[in-house]
């Protein structure tokens, strides 16, 4: 009897050690599913927000930075990036909020030293931050650069890196960071160790956003008559192979939707409509011209799980806009009020 009764608590010990090593999984928030809705808000109201869709009610909660904060976000939402536990808002009125990622209460925020924000990256304990500067009598931005702040959840801006004019999206490629800088359509190189400019690299087209694809670094740029996507070398940051699509007025914000099967979907603007063209990285041709077509078309958002492509439409600037969710055979599945002017989207 006692050998059973001593086996017996051998077992209930070893289970409860095998479960105590087990790793346990923590439940994720209210806002780290579904999908954030990036409003940039209009000129002038500064009433940028972030919409909340949540996939299995199918309801869009609006404005939780005010919900979770008390207090409206005040600014124009250019960017939303997510690092670690944290969310940045980057405002291109020069604000850059950083958010718990789980229920978007504000942890800090970047105190001054901002003038017309456009994207961040965080590393090694920094923010960097690009930066278009103040316009001139001519509408150029001159004195461009990149913000660096040492500390990840905010503070004031320490260092400011001259750069070329008018950078925008950004990147890790290897241990430095890639900057798209438009006016004079170049990658700039920075080494973050020293916060320098080492190396610019021309490109076709004005440059916008990094993306990934198959394992490689891209380069999205556009011009009036082509969209370009530029695949980098991940040594010297050259462009090794530029692919260019005959996409006429495509967006001016260079917003663009990537699909896990390799196809940049853009939005090509003419005079009495919009339309959504896919474009395959795979074939380097146009896939489809004309996947879908409406009017007021701002932002796109590609859900790689329902194959769903999302569609911010900013109506005109004449109040909120709205989303428009489209299925893969380019059918219309229903249409959610947003916010002003819906340009990204976000998928946890």
């Amino acid at each position: 009897m006692k050998k059973v009764k001593l086996a017996f608590q051998i077992l209930i010990f070893t289970l409860l050690v095998s479960c105590a090593t087990e790793p346990v999984e923590m439940p994720r928030g209210a806002y780290e599913e579904g999908v954030l809705v990036i409003n940039e808000g209009a000129f002038g109201a500064n009433d940028g927000e972030i919409f909340h869709y949540e996939t299995e009610s199918g309801e869009m909660e609006s404005s939780i930075f005010e919900k979770a904060n008390a207090r409206p976000f005040a600014g124009l939402i250019q960017n939303m990036r997510s690092f670690g536990a944290n969310r940045y808002l980057v405002a291109n009125t020069g604000k850059v909020e950083i958010v718990r990622s789980d229920d978007f209460v504000s942890v800090g925020a970047v105190n001054g030293g901002l003038i017309n924000s456009r994207s961040l990256l965080a590393t090694d304990g920094k923010l960097f931050i690009s930066d278009w500067g103040a316009y001139d009598e001519n509408w150029n931005n001159p004195e461009s650069f990149i913000a660096v702040v040492n500390g990840q959840e905010g503070g004031s801006v320490s260092k400011k890196i001259a750069i070329s004019s008018r950078p925008e999206g950004m990147t890790f490629l290897g241990d430095r960071i890639l900057v798209a800088c438009q006016q004079e359509q170049l990658i700039s190189v920075i080494n973050p160790e020293n916060d320098t400019v080492e190396k610019t690299v021309s490109v076709s087209g004005t440059p916008f956003y990094f993306f990934n694809y198959a394992n490689r670094t891209y380069l999205y740029a556009n011009d009036a008559e082509n969209v370009y996507a530029h695949r980098l070398d991940p040594v010297t940051f050259e462009v090794e192979e530029t692919q260019t699509f005959g996409v006429v007025n495509s967006i001016y914000n260079g917003n663009f939707a990537l699909t896990g099967s390799g196809e940049l979907v853009v939005i090509s603007n003419h005079a009495d409509e919009d339309v959504v063209v896919k474009l395959s990285l795979g074939t380097g041709t146009v896939s489809e011209a004309r996947f879908y077509s409406g009017k007021n078309f701002y932002g796109l958002g590609y859900d790689e799980a329902t194959q769903t492509l999302f569609i911010g439409e900013h109506a005109g600037w004449q109040g909120n806009g709205s989303v428009l969710r489209i299925n893969s055979a380019g059918a219309l599945i229903d249409q959610l009020p947003a916010g002003r002017g819906p340009s990204g989207f976000y998928f946890p």
